[in-house]
C-alpha cells in the first residue's frame, strides 16, 4: 500500500526515483518524442522523483514512457516492496 491505495507494480530508478502503480486506467494512442505509440497503457500512481521529492503525488503515468528509461528504470519484484520507501506491505 501506498497512502492507502494498495499497489500493483514498483519501478525504480539508479536516482532513487520511484514511481507506485496503483491503477490501470486505459489504452490510448499518443506521440512521445516525435513518434507515435499506439494503443499503450495509461496508468495511475503515485511519483516520488528523486529531483524533487517535495512534490510526490498522485497522478497519471505513461507505462510506454517508463519502458523507454529501461535500462534506468527495473520493476522492483514484489519480495522487495518491503524496503521501497513510504511502501507497506501487508499479508492478505
Amino acid at each position: 500500500m501506498i497512502h492507502g491505495e494498495p499497489v500493483i507494480d514498483i519501478y525504480e530508478s539508479f536516482d532513487g526515483s520511484y514511481w507506485f502503480i496503483t491503477e490501470k486506467l486505459y489504452n490510448q494512442d499518443s506521440v512521445i518524442d516525435g513518434e507515435v505509440y499506439k494503443d499503450h497503457q495509461i496508468l495511475w500512481g503515485f511519483a516520488k522523483l528523486s529531483a524533487c521529492p517535495e512534490f510526490a503525488e498522485f497522478g497519471k503515468i505513461s507505462e510506454t514512457e517508463l519502458n523507454l528509461l529501461k535500462p534506468r528504470i527495473w520493476k522492483v519484484p514484489r519480495k522487495n516492496w518491503a524496503v521501497c520507501p513510504e511502501v507497506e506491505v501487508k499479508s492478505i
